[in-house]
């Protein structure tokens, strides 16, 4: 599968311009992101802008009283409720300067699913985007890509990007490692152009994930833009520090997930038993023994249970 570059490559020194349009009316209009917790507040980083208080500790994020419909359109009224991340800053070719386009993300969840909407502002006639295939988003096309490190451990994190139609790209980075695109995460998301730029929804399935949640857990979290035609201008959420080792170590973070479900998917696997000397031998699946841990200790993604019946 394609590899994507680095959220924060060397810059290229050339600067593009292009005009910034007037952001239309969305839904972030009335919903501030939610202040957070004076405990979780993150340490100044030399060299980096000063937080600004929505940033500065873990994000609240609200359970949605219905689900959205993922259409690539960001007008249910679902997304009224949802905290919203926005003043994005730009680390290529700048250094956590101001982003040549605004960006709006739009965070909700249910018991079953995290939603995310984008609202990317831009001349869209200019947008970079075709019904490419999975996983061949980020190469050529302008894209929106997320870090999820579900247990905030800054050691691994599910990255899932998407282009302007909603075409997907996922795969899981391990810190210094980079990122493995062999994977392929269940989940939902449809993209649409507009008069104002672009619209992307998403619909990810807890049970596509592992991780940790409840009661004060927090998830580190990172959002990115990439512009392809202005050299590949790139818009983090949180400040980029040139200067600070990693990546998952500079996210910010959310948290509030509660009450949600925990349910795999399950696959029957036949298996069967022979005779030898009138002693019965159980045979078990390997694939079983890898769901359950005994084979594999270091599987991130939420593979089917294989249940082995023993026929």
């Amino acid at each position: 599968m394609a590899a994507a570059a680095s959220p924060s490559p060397t810059p290229d020194t050339s600067k593009a311009s292009s005009p910034t349009p007037s952001p239309a009316a969305s839904p972030s209009s009335s919903k501030p992101a939610t202040a957070p917790a004076a405990k979780s507040a993150k340490a100044a980083v030399k060299g980096l802008p000063a937080l600004p208080p929505e940033k500065a500790g873990a994000v609240t994020i609200p359970r949605l009283d219905a689900p959205p419909v993922i259409d690539g359109k960001l007008d249910d009224a679902a997304w009224k409720k949802a905290v919203v991340l926005k003043d994005f800053y730009q680390i290529n070719p700048g250094d956590n300067t101001a982003p040549t386009m605004p960006t709006e993300v739009f965070v909700g969840y249910d018991a079953k699913f995290l939603y995310l909407g984008f609202h990317c502002f831009d001349d869209p006639s200019k947008v970079r985007a075709t019904v490419t295939k999975r996983d061949n988003v980020l190469d050529t096309e302008d894209s929106v890509r997320v870090l999820l490190d579900t247990f905030n451990d800054q050691r691994k994190a599910y990255v899932l990007a998407f282009n302007p139609l909603g075409i997907q790209q996922d795969g899981v980075r391990t810190e210094g490692m980079g990122v493995d695109f062999s994977v392929d995460i269940v989940m939902e998301s449809k993209g649409a152009m507009t008069s104002d730029g672009y619209t992307v929804e998403v619909a990810i399935p807890f049970k596509s994930l592992r991780y940790e949640a409840g009661k004060g857990k927090q998830w580190g979290l990172q959002v990115f833009r990439i512009i392809q035609r202005l050299n590949g201008e790139q818009d983090s959420w949180m400040p980029i520090s040139r200067d600070v080792s990693g990546l998952l170590n500079q996210a910010g973070h959310i948290t509030g997930l509660e009450d949600i479900s925990t349910e795999r998917t399950i696959e029957l696997i036949p298996s069967f038993t022979v005779s030898e000397t009138g002693k019965h031998v159980r045979t078990m699946s390997r694939a079983f023994a890898g769901s359950l841990g005994l084979a594999d200790q270091g599987t991130f993604v939420n593979q089917p249970i294989k249940v082995d019946p023993g026929l």
